[in-house]
């Protein structure tokens, strides 16, 4: 943790910014993400602990309710800081901006929309001429937390994320629809159609991503993928996906809508080896109608000289495997799995693939 004297250190004069403000951001919004991922909080809180995050944000409106979460979230790394004095560079591009529009873009209404909370509460100019302690939408909510300590600290900011999060609503590209909408061959169409979309990959695999995750999940297994265009390596996964057991490793998978991908033999058997699996699966477009792997003969022949054990699968052999496994609740919500993938910031938030897919969905439901 930082003390008074090294945050102070660390503000650039002409900038005037702070990084252990944009630190207690990115520690927010992170936190956040590892739940949205499927990740758990650390144990429940305290009921102590609960009862002063509610009655730090009950009846307040958004700007104070997101300067609280800030508060803790800042009061939790920086240990020098007097619980009275705003920090300097809360306002602005790296501050309390950042942090409205990182809620926002991830769905996130527990701070009612505002864009710029430091702004909205008054705190112009001069940061130092205002003092929380006289502040009478802050000053009970400072003085319980100067008294925490260090692990009470943590735990009130764990459960202040899991609050944020339990506000999260995200648009769903399908509504609660009749049985007949969602048949095998209705469903497996709408598949198809969506598989054909040219959006650089991003709808193909976060398809597949979220088929393989309704289904795992019956087992208990988890499923996470990744931004289509990020490098494995710099991402240190195995695959566009991922599947975990109990979080160990058990299953890595390749989605390609592009030909050059056997040119890539060699960085999968690495890959495999990493994750120290048995076996690596590439889900891949145009299977049936290349020579080379047109039938299980030809792909014998394919990978007799390969080091690894290759399952190749053509993208819609995939799906007419899962719309028959799954049930129809079951494709409903991967479809709409698929969608908040497309809407998050982090894997491709790009307006122009979400709005083909919702062009597709709904001329599939009127159809």
């Amino acid at each position: 943790m930082a003390t008074a004297k090294q945050m102070t250190s660390k503000i650039g004069s002409a900038s005037r910014r702070n990084v252990m403000v944009e630190s207690a951001v990115d520690r927010i919004v992170g936190e956040l993400d590892k739940l949205i991922d499927g990740g758990a909080v650390n144990g429940a809180a305290p009921k102590k602990i609960q009862e002063i995050f509610h009655a730090a944000i009950r009846d307040a409106k958004g700007s104070v309710r997101l300067a609280n979460i800030f508060f803790i979230a800042y009061a939790s790394l920086c240990d020098g800081w007097n619980f009275e004095e705003i920090p300097v560079g809360i306002r602005g591009t790296y501050g309390d901006k950042k942090l409205a529009a990182a809620l926002t873009t991830r769905h996130v209404h527990f701070h009612m929309a505002v864009t710029a909370f430091g702004e909205n509460l008054g705190w112009k100019g001069n940061v130092r001429s205002f003092n929380l302690k006289s502040d009478n939408r802050f000053s009970a909510f400072m003085a319980q937390l100067k008294l925490l300590t260090a692990l009470e600290k943590e735990q009130l900011f764990s459960h202040a994320i899991w609050e944020v999060y339990q506000t999260r609503a995200v648009p769903k590209a399908l509504p609660k629809l009749p049985a007949r909408y969602l048949t095998y061959s209705r469903a497996l169409a709408l598949c198809e159609e969506l598989v054909s979309l040219q959006t650089e990959g991003h709808v193909q695999q976060f398809l597949v991503a979220a088929f393989l995750s309704v289904h795992r999940g019956r087992f208990g297994n988890s499923v996470k993928t990744h931004h289509p265009h990020a490098s494995d390596k710099f991402d240190n996964t195995c695959g566009d996906i991922e599947e975990f057991r109990n979080e160990e490793l058990v299953a890595a998978y390749e989605v390609t809508v592009r030909d050059d991908w056997k040119n890539r033999l060699p960085d999968f058997h690495a890959k495999m080896m990493k994750g120290k699996l048995s076996k690596y699966v590439i889900v891949a477009s145009n299977v049936h109608s290349d020579p080379q792997l047109c039938s299980a003969k030809k792909l014998l022949e394919f990978t007799k000289d390969i080091a690894f054990d290759l399952a190749l699968v053509d993208i819609r052999d995939f799906f007419c495997v899962f719309c028959a496994e799954l049930s129809k609740d079951e494709i409903s919500n991967a479809i709409n799995l698929t969608f908040e993938f497309l809407m998050r910031q982090d894997l491709c938030g790009r307006r122009e693939i979400q709005e083909k897919f919702r062009v597709v969905v709904d001329g599939w439901m009127g159809s």
